[in-house]
C-alpha cells in the first residue's frame, strides 16, 4: 500500500476538498488533482466546460438535473513517491463545508423484477420500437465504509492494470471505479475511440471470437455502426478501423473494435464530437433517443454518473475520457455498485441477470478483503 497516497486521500476527504486520483490503463503510477481555489465546480452543458483544464465527470443524462463536474488541478501530485512536505501541505489546506450527500436511499432491483424488465424490453423490440436497450440495476453494500475507500482504490488498481481507475470526490459526489471502455482519447494529435459491447466470463475458449453468439456479435455491431454514423456526420472520412477482437477486462471478456483518426479532421469541434458520441449504444441502446426514453420509464433508479464519462482534460496537452463503468457511489450510509447489460431480441433474462452479477463480483471480491461477511 502507498501510505503517502492514503494520507493524502484521508486528509482530502476529512476536509471535503474536491480531488481526484486516477491512473490510465497500463500506467505504473497514479496522478492526483486537488482543487484549492473556490469557484464553480459544476456546469450545465459540455460547452460551458470545454475550455477548462482538469478532470471532468459527466452524468449519463443531464435531463435528470445532474451537471458536469470539473476538479481543477490547483495542486498536482504525480507519481508514487509522496513526500512528508506534500502531505503536510494538504493537511494544512482550508476545509470546505460538510457535504449534503446527494440522492436518497438507492433503489435495488431484485432478480425477478429485473428479469421482467428484460422481457418488457424484448416485447418493445419485437414491436419495432428500437433494436437494443441497456438495462441497469444497483447492488447496495450497507454501512459506513468510507474509511476503506483509499485502500480500496489501490487494490482496484492492482487487480485491474488494463482499466482506467479513479477515486473522485467533489462536494457530495464520491465515486470509485475501474472502467474498461474509452470514450475518446486525444494523444499526439490522434483521436481514438472504441466500440465495446458483449460480455462473457473470462475463459480460454471465449478468447476465440468465432465462439461468441449472434446476440453478442450483434450487440457490439450496433455500437460500431453508431460510431460510423457519428464520424460521417462530422465529415471524418479517412479513419482507421480494426477488425473486432476479444478484450479482457478483469474477470470478464468483451468484443471490441478500435477507431483512430487525425485530430485535425474534427475542425475544432472536439467537444461537439464528444457530445454526439455520448452516450453510445453500449450504455444506452439503439436508436439512442428511443432507447433512453424507454430506459427512463423502466428503470426505477437514477443512474446519476454511472454510464456517464470522466477523465483528465488536456493533461500534458492530452485528453483521456472513459465511460463510467464498473463503478460505485460512496456515501456515509452505503456503497452503491452500478451494473448493467445490453438487451436485444435474443436476450435470455436469466443470462442477463447473471451477466450483471458477474460485473458486480469484479468489485465485490475486492471489497470483501476489507468488509467482513460480504456476500
Amino acid at each position: 500500500m502507498n501510505k503517502g497516497l492514503i494520507a493524502i486521500h484521508n486528509a482530502s476527504i476529512a476536509k471535503n476538498l474536491p480531488f481526484v486520483t486516477f491512473r490510465l490503463p497500463q500506467q505504473e503510477h497514479s496522478t492526483t488533482y486537488i482543487q484549492t481555489t473556490p469557484g464553480n465546480v459544476e456546469w450545465k452543458t459540455i460547452r460551458d466546460i470545454s475550455g477548462e483544464t482538469g478532470f471532468i465527470m459527466a452524468p449519463f443524462d443531464t435531463r435528470n438535473g445532474h451537471r458536469y463536474i470539473l476538479v481543477k488541478p490547483d495542486l498536482v501530485i504525480d507519481g508514487e513517491e509522496i513526500s512528508m512536505e506534500t502531505i503536510r501541505t494538504v493537511k494544512n489546506l482550508e476545509s470546505r463545508r460538510e457535504p449534503q450527500w446527494n440522492g436518497g436511499t438507492p433503489v435495488v432491483t431484485e432478480k425477478e423484477e429485473y428479469m421482467e424488465q428484460v422481457d418488457a424490453i424484448k416485447s418493445s423490440i419485437a414491436t419495432g420500437a428500437f433494436q437494443k436497450a441497456v438495462l441497469s440495476r444497483i447492488r447496495v453494500v450497507k454501512g459506513n465504509h468510507m474509511e476503506i475507500v483509499p485502500k480500496l482504490y489501490q487494490s482496484i488498481c492492482r487487480r485491474h492494470p488494463n482499466a482506467f481507475t479513479y477515486l473522485f470526490k467533489s462536494d457530495e459526489h464520491f465515486w470509485l471505479g475501474a472502467s474498461p471502455e474509452p470514450l475518446l482519447r486525444l494523444r499526439e494529435r490522434k483521436v481514438s475511440t472504441v466500440s465495446l459491447a458483449g460480455t462473457r466470463p473470462y475463459a480460454e475458449k471465449h478468447l476465440n471470437i468465432n465462439r461468441w453468439t449472434a446476440k453478442e456479435v450483434l450487440e457490439q455491431e450496433y455500437v460500431t455502426r453508431y460510431i460510423h454514423d457519428v464520424l460521417r456526420a462530422f465529415d471524418v472520412k479517412d479513419y482507421r478501423i480494426s477488425s473486432p477482437y476479444v478484450k479482457k477486462a478483469g474477470n470478464l471478456l468483451h468484443l471490441r473494435t478500435d477507431f483512430t483518426f487525425d485530430f485535425e479532421r474534427l475542425n475544432g469541434r472536439l467537444w461537439e464530437f464528444v457530445d454526439a458520441m455520448h452516450p453510445t449504444p453500449a450504455v444506452a441502446g439503439q436508436p439512442k433517443e428511443d432507447s433512453i426514453r424507454f430506459i427512463r420509464q423502466l428503470e426505477p433508479h437514477d443512474r446519476d454518473y454511472y454510464t456517464g464519462f470522466l477523465g483528465p482534460v488536456l493533461h500534458h496537452g492530452e485528453t483521456d475520457l472513459f465511460v463510467n463503468l464498473r463503478c460505485m457511489k460512496v456515501t456515509p450510509e452505503y456503497i452503491s455498485l452500478y451494473v448493467g447489460g445490453g438487451i436485444t431480441l435474443e436476450s435470455d433474462p436469466e443470462e442477463e441477470w447473471n451477466e450483471t452479477d458477474l460485473k458486480a463480483q469484479s468489485l465485490l471480491k475486492i471489497m470483501g478483503t476489507y468488509i467482513k461477511n460480504l456476500k
